[in-house]
C-alpha cells in the first residue's frame, strides 16, 4: 500500500463556486475586487507549489498526494485518524495529529502533521516527507 501524504487547503469552489481552475472575486464581480480574496489565493498558490515539488520527487506507486480542503471534515478527520492509527500511534497521539491536521497549509504524511498552519517551502517539505516515510518504513 503506498504512503499518503494530505495537502490541507482551501479550494475555490467551496469558497465562492468559481470552480477549481477560477480566481476568486475580481473587477467588477459579485464577490468583490482582487484584494478581496488575496491571503486565500495567496495561500492556495503556496500550496501548489508544495504540492508540485512532492509530485515531481516521489513516484506515485509509493506516494498518493490528496489535496483536502479543511471545511471537508467528514473526510478529514477519520482519514488522518486511519492513516495515525495503522502506522500504530496511540489514541491521544492520533488525535493530536486529528486536530492539528485541520489546519489550513497542513502536510500530513501517513497521519503525522509536519506542518500546519503556514505552508512550507516546497524543498523543506519533501525533505520532512521523505524523513517521515524513512521512520515510518
Amino acid at each position: 500500500m503506498p504512503h499518503r501524504v494530505l495537502l490541507v487547503r482551501e479550494w475555490d469552489a467551496q469558497a465562492s463556486g468559481s470552480g477549481c481552475c477560477g480566481r476568486l472575486g475580481g473587477i467588477g464581480h459579485e464577490l468583490g475586487e482582487t484584494e478581496t480574496y488575496a491571503h486565500t489565493r495567496c495561500r492556495m498558490e503556496e500550496m501548489g507549489r508544495v504540492y508540485r515539488a512532492i509530485v515531481s520527487e516521489f513516484d506515485e506507486a509509493d506516494v498518493t498526494v490528496e489535496v483536502v480542503d479543511p471545511r471537508n471534515m467528514i473526510w478529514l478527520l477519520p482519514s488522518i485518524w486511519r492513516d495515525a492509527r495503522r502506522r500504530g500511534m496511540s489514541v491521544t497521539e492520533a488525535l493530536r495529529q486529528v486536530f492539528r491536521g485541520t489546519s489550513t497549509a497542513a502536510v500530513v504524511a501517513d497521519g503525522k502533521v509536519l506542518f500546519a498552519g503556514e505552508a512550507p517551502d516546497p524543498a523543506e517539505a519533501v525533505e520532512a516527507i521523505r524523513a517521515e516515510l524513512a521512520r515510518a518504513a
